[in-house]
């Protein structure tokens, strides 16, 4: 009796052990989905970025929902000194100027005396404006983030 047991446990042991050895951990399987995604890394800028997409998935819902305006986190205020992608923004000039639009429609949202859905797709389509300009990827990404007019 005792020998099947031994036997069972370290049949069982045995197991756990190639299936645990066959698994990679957290951080290594996040890094490999990273370089899937960011082939070329993160830079600054599309960390800001990546930032002002999940702040504009939140305030999307308080809009639809009526719910008070999330506030948008002080990162994005760095859209123009955040270090771009290298060689992504050639004139930074013309992407200050988008940059500076973005952030006015963005300000323009928490105004009193506005309508939040008609400020909120305009901050949108500043988004898209200027992705239309550098790195289209994301484009269709940052299309559902317009709220219908329903």
């Amino acid at each position: 009796m005792k020998k099947t047991i031994a036997v069972i446990s370290v049949l069982f042991l045995a197991i756990v052990l190639i299936i645990s050895c066959g698994r990679k951990p957290a951080q290594e399987k996040k890094v490999d989905q990273e370089k899937q995604v960011n082939p070329n890394g993160s830079s600054e800028l599309a960390i800001v970025m990546r930032t002002m997409m999940e702040h504009g998935k939140e305030l999307k819902k308080s809009i639809e929902e009526n719910q008070p305006l999330v506030p948008y986190p002080v990162e994005i205020k760095t859209l123009m000194t955040a270090q771009p992608t290298e060689g992504m923004i050639e004139d930074k000039d013309v992407y200050n100027g988008f940059a500076t639009f973005h952030l006015a429609t963005l300000d323009s949202i928490y105004l009193k005396n506005v309508e939040p859905k008609v400020q909120f797709n305009h901050m949108v389509k500043s988004c898209v404006d200027c992705h239309e300009n550098y790195c289209h990827g994301p484009i269709p990404t940052i299309k559902k983030l317009y709220i219908s007019s329903k």
